[in-house]
């Protein structure tokens, strides 16, 4: 079980992350960057414990504020895990050449991760959990 805050933090810190990229767009380096938020975000979804942003919530952020409720993470895992493949493929995209393609899932991914930060409304993690609780009940 982990703190919803300390999810929420890291979803939203990578979707800032993916946001600024966005707005860069033109610049040469945005896809590195892209890169950069994936390995944040495919770490995270390997293990909690990995997560740079969910350690910086762990020593930084949440002495600050009391324990919020606690989560089965699994889930989040699993979507954070598609989003950072997802995204990656984005920046696959831009390095090849074709950007608006590229965009347009580093987009994506973005807007997922936004919506499960502020409001847990995420669908692609709603077709996951659908998915795997159909394979679970077989």
């Amino acid at each position: 079980m982990t703190d919803r805050g300390e999810r929420r933090f890291h979803q939203l810190v990578a979707a800032g992350g993916f946001g600024l990229t966005l707005i860069m767009a033109l610049i040469e380096a945005a896809p590195w960057l892209i890169t950069l938020v994936v390995l944040v975000l495919a770490a995270g979804s390997i293990t909690p414990g990995w997560s740079l942003t969910r350690r910086f919530h762990r020593y930084f952020v949440a002495p600050l504020y009391p324990d919020g409720p606690n989560e089965d993470p699994s889930s989040f895992l699993r979507a954070d895990a598609l989003l950072s493949v997802i995204a990656f493929a984005g920046a696959v995209f831009v390095f090849a050449g074709v950007p608006p393609l590229g965009w347009a899932l580093v987009g994506l991914a973005t807007l997922n991760l936004l919506m499960d930060g502020f409001a847990d409304a995420a669908p692609l993690r709603r077709l996951l959990d659908r998915a795997f609780r159909q394979k679970s009940a077989e």
